[in-house]
């Protein structure tokens, strides 16, 4: 019985991982652990959220920590940074939401959730969205992992 916590633990604690997250835990779960895929879902998705809300808090508090420290040391006739030119029309054009959902389809949840918290997105919408975006992920490859073990499994009983 120790040895399922440790599987749990491991799918758990795995996906909190900045991009390796529901793309190895979920097929992992349900391939070498044999768990069924709803509750592969549920434990990588729980562990995912967890570090989202993480990122977000301390992503917001460490930009708030370099930004002390910035303008401590910078020089009076220096102009503050801009925001990047891509990261402002990508903004833009799909809103929060939209680059929260994309962020993690496309690198990782973590990071995103994180950089869009420190861009002033409100923090309930930013957890909502990337959360919703990870689990469609977590749900593609949960179907991806159970057709893959039927194909494997029907190609070696030839």
């Amino acid at each position: 019985m120790e040895n399922l916590y440790l599987q749990f633990l491991f799918v758990f604690f795995v996906s909190m991982v900045p991009f390796l997250e529901v793309f190895l835990t979920v097929p992992t779960a349900i391939i070498v652990f044999n768990f069924p895929p709803f509750v592969a879902l549920i434990v990588a998705i729980l562990g995912n959220a967890f570090s989202v809300f993480l990122f977000m808090f301390f992503g917001t508090e460490i930009n708030k920590l370099f930004n002390k420290i910035y303008n401590k040391f910078r020089k009076s006739e220096s102009t503050p940074k801009k925001i990047n030119p891509r990261i402002k029309s990508t903004f833009d054009r799909f809103g929060a939401n939209g680059v929260c959902f994309l962020s993690s389809i496309l690198f990782s949840s973590q990071l995103g959730a994180g950089a869009i918290t420190t861009l002033g997105a409100s923090r309930s919408q930013v957890f909502i969205w990337t959360n919703i975006g990870a689990s469609a992920v977590a749900v593609v490859m949960a179907i991806l992992s159970v057709v893959a073990e039927e194909l494997v499994s029907s190609l070696v009983n030839l």
